[in-house]
């Protein structure tokens, strides 16, 4: 079983060096092409669970009673700093979205 997996990785070289229609794409650009998705997917991710992160904060942010001096630009402001904390925190690993969505990508072919 595992020396099938090694040998279905390797390249065959008779196919490689066989000329090719100019659409084909190799077992290298595949693989690249691959790390890509990938690439994307993660940062997908990331992008997700940022917005998911700031959505809650902002949501728990409305549950706290306003002051008297509740104002427009407040508003604005927190929002920006909802936001930015909702991006470090998915940097330092987040509630596992990212992760969830990489474990993922990686059964993809």
């Amino acid at each position: 079983m595992e020396i099938q997996h090694l040998m279905s990785g390797q390249l065959d070289l008779a196919q490689m060096a066989t000329p090719q229609p100019l659409g084909f794409r190799g077992p290298v650009e595949q693989a690249q092409g691959g790390d890509k998705a990938r690439a994307a997917l993660h940062k997908a991710g990331q992008e997700f669970e940022s917005y998911f992160i700031s959505y809650l904060i902002k949501n728990m942010r409305e549950t706290v009673p306003k002051g008297l001096l509740d104002r427009k630009n407040e508003q604005v402001w927190y929002s920006f700093y909802d936001q930015e904390i909702a991006k470090l925190s998915t940097e330092a690993g987040g509630i596992g979205i990212t992760a969830f969505v990489d474990a993922y990508a990686e059964k993809l072919p």
